[in-house]
């Protein structure tokens, strides 16, 4: 196992802070000297004063002080539609050279990545520039180990062709997941290099990388999982989330006679959309006939604790994210490999940035030093999404937070996003005593709720009720969601719930429970019921299964990638719910 990291410390020293602020300053400075010539600063209404008065500044000269103040007091919070109309330069067609050089930093971006767009909007874009990242396997047991199965997507949705003035090709450009795109720079990958790719194998990953362009999500899963099951000593394995972890039990369960036929001829199962790559996973994968017994005498899942550590008795470490909305499936992921495996994140990942690095356990991170930070405190004043100077004005840096309090982060990054709100909502658990690094934990994302009379109800408190009241009543929530269910006279929160196990001993309690959880700790829910602007919340059971068949049916039928397709806390888009409420078998009722 790797060795723990330091505790944190709760208040940072004089000298620490100093340090943090000279480290923090530099990295600015440096953003701003690379950056102050993209086509974004050079024409952007809201960089107008900025730019107009930064040629009065020695930009190299060897005090950085009056740049940081003119930066400070001429930058004005941003949010995505301020860059839009640059970004989407990109992807019009035909795409310019002369209007996406330079766009957000010099040069071209390596990649392009793509939002999740999980609840049905619109998806945003990110240029990604050409810089050295964070280690994802930084304090990781994969940085080592020999036997790691990583479910990682290399696929890309679509190459952008930038044309020059004659109209010839002058770059291209991959559009995918963040993630994908990290993987793919690690690897060095460029479009024009997939099919090489597709021919290798990573010796210290189970899976060839061919196994990583499947673009139907079931046989995805169920591809990595065969060659993991494969190797009786695997010791790590990494999913984005835990949700797919549990799709992976699952239709393993499915396709377990299948599977260990496979491992037993050396033959692969003839799973949907994998035709065109048998050719590239064929020669990795051999015959084994003493793993399929084992498996075979092991028997399917069916819910039985600890299995996955009985699959891979070798095993140390499973990396998903299973904190926020995804708190949830914790307890199966525990169940599923027992108290000796230790949990954690790969880290905080956003399409925008990488802000946190996993430090401990599955929801503790520390901030990462290669992008510029500061910070709004949250409060019950909403700070505006407006442009303004003054509400950046309110802006915290890095040397000023204290531990206990919520923030939500803001980015100056090299990729050229200035000012820029990431819309979550973190809390500072301490500093790490060495570098004086903050350490957080994600607590939700801002702006996620649902509005019912007087009452905006967050994602958090949505998420606490249900995960924290119903064990001894309907039994362990494994996933959830929330909508505004309007099917009475009285609006109301509704949940789906899916189950793990059989329903529990008292489910006619549970809508009474979570109103309760919901009161507590929202005193205008108790205003609304008390006023009759609310009615008592409703619960509805779905079958197992249900919210994996959502994420496939999103990838299959509306070209979501793989990699990021998630269930989103507060269901807002009604014709994506109805695919959730078709596997409703059971709605809680009142005593």
């Amino acid at each position: 196992m790797s060795s723990a990291p330091p505790k944190p410390i709760t208040v940072l020293t004089p000298e620490l802070s100093r340090a943090l602020k000279q480290r923090s300053e530099s990295l600015l400075v440096d953003i701003i000297k690379k950056n102050h010539i993209s086509r974004y600063v050079r024409e952007s209404p809201s960089l107008l004063c900025f730019r107009n008065t930064l040629r009065d500044f020695t930009i190299f000269q060897d005090t950085p002080a009056p740049l940081l103040e003119h930066f400070r007091d001429t930058v004005p919070l941003s949010v995505y539609d301020t860059y839009e109309p640059f970004i989407r330069k990109l992807v019009e067609k035909p795409c310019k050279k002369v209007d996406v050089e330079d766009l957000l930093s010099p040069g071209y971006p390596s990649y392009v990545a793509l939002s999740s767009f999980t609840t049905g909007k619109a998806p945003k874009y990110f240029p990604k520039y050409d810089f050295s990242r964070v280690n994802p396997t930084e304090g990781s047991i994969s940085a080592t180990s020999k036997f790691n199965c990583l479910v990682m997507h290399l696929g890309t949705k679509w190459t952008i062709l930038v044309e020059d003035e004659d109209g010839q090709i002058d770059h291209k450009l991959p559009v995918c997941t963040i993630s994908s795109g990290i993987t793919r720079t690690m690897f060095n990958m460029k479009v024009d290099q997939e099919h090489l790719a597709m021919e290798m194998k990573v010796p210290a990953l189970t899976s060839p990388l061919a196994v990583s362009f499947i673009n139907n999500y079931r046989s995805f899963i169920l591809m990595h999982a065969l060659f993991a099951l494969a190797e009786r000593r695997l010791e790590t394995l990494s999913t984005s989330f835990g949700t797919i972890l549990v799709d992976l039990v699952k239709f393993v369960e499915e396709e377990w006679d299948s599977i260990l036929n496979s491992i037993e001829t050396g033959i692969l199962p003839d799973f949907d959309g994998t035709d065109h790559l048998r050719v590239y996973l064929q020669p990795y994968f051999l015959a084994n006939p003493e793993r399929a017994a084992e498996l075979r005498a092991l028997g399917a899942a069916k819910d039985s604790p600890e299995w996955l550590k009985m699959i891979w008795p070798n095993f140390k470490e499973y990396s998903g994210i299973m904190s926020g909305a995804y708190t949830g499936v914790l307890s199966k992921v525990q169940r599923y490999w027992g108290p000796d495996v230790a949990l954690r994140t790969a880290g905080y990942i956003l399409s925008e940035c990488w802000p946190g690095i996993s430090y401990s356990g599955v929801n503790l991170y520390k901030l990462a030093n290669d992008e510029y930070f500061e910070f709004l405190e949250v409060s019950q004043r909403e700070i505006p999404d407006e442009e303004t100077v003054e509400t950046a004005a309110s802006l915290i840096p890095v040397w000023k937070m204290e531990a206990g309090r919520a923030y939500e982060p803001v980015i100056t990054s090299r990729d050229g996003l200035w000012r820029y709100r990431l819309g979550d909502m973190i809390q500072i658990e301490g500093f790490e005593p060495n570098s004086g690094s903050p350490i957080f934990g994600f607590v939700e994302r801002r702006h996620e709720e649902i509005r019912i009379g007087d009452a905006t109800v967050p994602a958090n408190v949505i998420s606490n009720a249900i995960l924290s009241t119903t064990e001894d009543t309907i039994g362990q929530v494994t996933e959830f969601t929330s909508f505004l269910d309007s099917r009475d006279n009285q609006v109301t929160i509704g949940y789906l719930v899916e189950i793990g196990g059989e329903i529990g001993p008292n489910p006619s309690l549970a809508r009474r429970r979570v109103l309760d959880a919901l009161m507590e700790q929202h005193h205008m829910i108790r205003v609304n019921i008390e006023m009759k602007k609310m009615r008592l919340p409703t619960i509805r059971i779905v079958e197992r299964g249900t919210f994996g068949a959502y994420r496939h049916w999103r990838v299959e039928n509306e070209n979501v990638s793989l990699a990021q397709v998630k269930v989103p806390v507060v269901f807002k888009n009604e014709e994506l719910l109805k695919q959730l409420l078709k596997g409703v078998v059971q709605e809680i009722q009142e005593p």
